[in-house]
């Protein structure tokens, strides 16, 4: 489900979909909000476009 954006500060893209796998593995204490000026992330661009 899209949601508000997330990112990782040891990635170099973001997240907005709650049933990415990659993007729910991002463990807390490196998870910031929003975009972080990155792109989206492969697999929520994906998710997103199927509408899950």
């Amino acid at each position: 489900m899209k949601t508000s954006p997330w990112n990782s500060v040891k990635e170099n893209h973001h997240h907005d979909n709650t049933k990415c796998g990659p993007g729910s593995e991002i463990p807390t204490h490196n998870r910031q909000s929003g975009t972080g000026g990155k792109p989206l992330c492969q697999d929520c661009a994906k998710l997103d476009r199927e509408g899950k």
